[in-house]
């Protein structure tokens, strides 16, 4: 396995400094019990009183030690303030490591504190295997392994003993994995694997080997068009994958890998050349294979499935849009329909009760000739029509073949 650091380099100094106070934690940190003052003011020099204070309100905010030269000159300058101390008569490199160490065995004591060594490793060795085991990020596992020993009131050290143990463990779960892969791995799925590494021409190449594609390559790509074409051939794609998965079962099995695990090795396949796998021992780099095609087939399957879901969304919106359509072409004939009705009462209904107005008003006839006029033209087939005609029965029949 690779080396490598799991805090950057920013990061691990910043991890071995002192912490940043503001006014309000500075305040917090640097206020203790009566105990804690009385220890320092039984102290011989002012430099042993300082720094001892400083490392308790700096233990108290992390649960861990830092070196003098990591002290901010704030803190320095506001404990120095509340003793009563000045600071041109104090050298914080006058404090003695053995007096640091006896100080630092006071503090553990008094905030009820086991030193890490010798009961950290034991503490940390279960958490970080499980952690290993299940793929967490390097740099997740470091912060958990501190949060561990605090809730196990243990000392936090500096950066190194934690990473060191991490780092080791990954490197045996690694070789774990890797002979694994070399004890349960038959000649034939071993050709299999190697097949992926090997050039594949395209469609079309005249001249071998110039324009071909491996096959792990083009087993990396994947479409999202949903197209039938471009389905079509995702759906052979999983095909052939399915079939290398199945032929990995006994592999797969022995190594239990949990879905981060997977897909923490298949991602180096992913984003990594072939000339950089090819450069891997044979054990890792079948692990690697291994990992991709398991996590190749659930990509797939995921993949098809997504495209199954696209493809009924637009189905469903087409739907939607057409129902909308016919509604809309519904509405417009049955505002129309409705047009012509009220036209049809217009110089129906209206227009006879204005004729029957203007013969009631005619001053030439006598109320017996306008009688006789209005029952000569109510006889009038049109008219009798209209009257006889529901127009209730009219509506409907208009709205109905406004449908």
């Amino acid at each position: 396995m690779p080396r490598m650091n799991i805090l950057n380099t920013v990061e691990q100094e910043a991890f071995e400094s002192a912490p940043v106070f503001n006014s309000f934690q500075r305040k917090h940190y640097f206020d203790f019990p009566q105990a804690i003052p009385q220890a320092a003011a039984s102290l011989r020099t002012p430099a042993n009183r300082l720094c001892f204070l400083l490392t308790c309100g700096y233990f108290k905010a992390c649960k861990r030690f830092f070196p003098t030269r990591t002290f901010h000159s704030r803190d320095v300058e506001y404990v120095a303030g509340r003793i009563g101390l000045r600071l041109e008569e104090i050298k914080l490199d006058h404090y003695p490591q053995e007096t640091s160490s006896r100080h630092q065995g006071f503090i553990l004591d008094f905030y009820g504190f086991k030193p890490f060594r010798p009961h950290g490793r034991t503490v940390l060795a279960e958490e970080i295997g499980r952690l290993v085991r299940s793929q967490i990020k390097p740099k997740a596992i470091f912060w958990r392994c501190v949060d561990a020993l605090i809730h196990e009131k243990i000392e936090v050290p500096g950066y190194f003993p934690i990473g060191g143990q991490i780092l080791n463990v990954m490197k045996t779960h690694n070789r774990t994995l890797a002979a694994t892969v070399e004890r349960t791995l038959g000649t034939a799925t071993r050709k299999v694997l190697d097949d992926l590494l090997t050039q594949k021409p395209l469609t079309g190449d005249t001249v071998p080997g110039k324009t071909s594609a491996y096959k792990l390559t083009l087993m990396k790509q994947l479409s999202q068009s949903t197209k039938p074409s471009k389905i079509k051939e995702r759906m052979a794609d999983w095909e052939l994958v399915r079939g290398l998965y199945h032929q990995l079962g006994l592999p797969l099995q022995a190594l239990a890998l949990k879905p981060g695990g997977i897909l923490y090795y298949a991602r180096r396949v992913i984003q990594s050349e072939i000339f950089q796998l090819t450069r891997q021992n044979d054990p890792d780099l079948y692990l690697h294979l291994i990992a991709f095609i398991a996590h190749q087939d659930y990509r797939l399957q995921d993949n098809l499935v997504d495209t199954l879901l696209a493809s009924l969304r637009s189905f469903h919106n087409s739907a939607i849009r057409a129902h909308k359509e016919q509604c809309c072409a519904r509405r417009e004939q049955r505002q129309e329909a409705l047009k012509m009705l009220l036209g049809g009462l217009e110089r129906g209904l209206i227009g006879t009760l204005s004729t029957l107005r203007g013969l009631t008003e005619e001053r030439a006839l006598s109320d017996a000739g306008k009688v006789t006029r209005i029952r000569a033209w109510l006889a009038q087939r049109e008219t009798r029509r209209l009257l006889e005609e529901d127009p209730m029965v009219a509506l409907k029949a208009s709205l109905v073949s406004g449908l």
